[in-house]
C-alpha cells in the first residue's frame, strides 16, 4: 500500500507473462488451517477467476511470483477463498497478507466488440467534449453503484463515473477519453 492508502498497480513486463500483468486484487489474509487465502478482488463482480488457472503475487516489493490456482470459492460479496499450489499452512498463507494479485494480460478472456477492461483506461488523457483537458486516468474503483475513473492533473483530482451519460467516447488506440461535463462533475 502506498502513502495515500492505495494499492499500487502491477503492470510491469514479466518473462512468465509476456503481455504484462494486470492487478485483480490483493490478499486480505489467511483462511482456515490448510493454507487457503482470502482474496479481495478489485472488482467484486468479476468472473475472471473462472477462466484463469495461474496467478502472480507480488509482496513487499519482490518480483511477482507465479502460483497455480487450485480452488476458488466465494466467502461473501467482497471476498473469495483461494487455494494456491505450494501454500499449505496458515503461516505460509498469512505471510502473503497484503500481496498484490495479478493475472497475465494475454490470458484474460476475450472481449466482445465495443467492450474494454478498465485497466486499459489507466494513463488515458481525459478531455471534455468542448476540448478542455481534465487530466489522466490514474485509478479505477467501484463505488457499489458504478465504476469510477480517478482522473488527476497535478494536485487536482476528479472522480468520473464510468456511465454512458458521462463517457462520450473512448479511444484506447489514441489513449483518449472524452466526457460530457454534466453539471457538478468538475466542481
Amino acid at each position: 500500500m502506498d502513502a495515500a492508502g492505495r494499492f499500487p498497480t502491477l503492470n510491469e513486463s514479466n518473462p512468465a507473462a509476456p503481455g504484462g500483468l494486470v492487478r485483480i486484487g490483493y490478499i486480505a489474509g489467511a483462511h482456515g488451517l490448510k493454507g487457503a487465502l482470502r482474496l479481495r478482488p478489485d472488482d467484486a463482480e468479476s468472473s475472471i477467476l473462472e477462466t484463469i488457472r495461474r496467478l502472480f503475487l507480488s509482496h513487499g516489493g519482490a518480483p511477482p511470483r507465479e502460483y497455480r490456482l487450485n480452488a476458488i470459492a466465494r466467502l461473501n460479496r467482497t471476498t473469495l477463498r483461494i487455494a494456491l499450489e505450494g501454500i499449505a499452512t496458515p503461516e505460509a498463507a498469512d505471510a502473503l497478507r497484503g500481496a498484490i494479485v495479478a493475472v497475465a494480460a494475454d490470458e484474460m478472456p476475450a472481449l466482445a466488440e465495443g467492450e474494454f477492461y478498465y485497466y486499459q483506461t489507466i494513463g488515458c488523457e481525459v478531455t471534455t467534449a468542448a476540448g478542455e483537458r481534465i487530466g489522466v486516468v490514474e485509478e479505477v474503483f467501484s463505488n457499489g453503484a458504478n465504476d469510477v475513473l480517478v482522473v488527476r492533473e497535478g494536485a487536482r483530482e476528479i472522480l468520473i463515473p464510468a456511465i454512458a451519460d458521462v463517457i462520450h467516447s473512448l479511444d484506447l488506440d489514441r489513449r483518449r477519453i472524452v466526457i460530457e461535463a454534466v453539471p457538478g462533475l468538475l466542481e
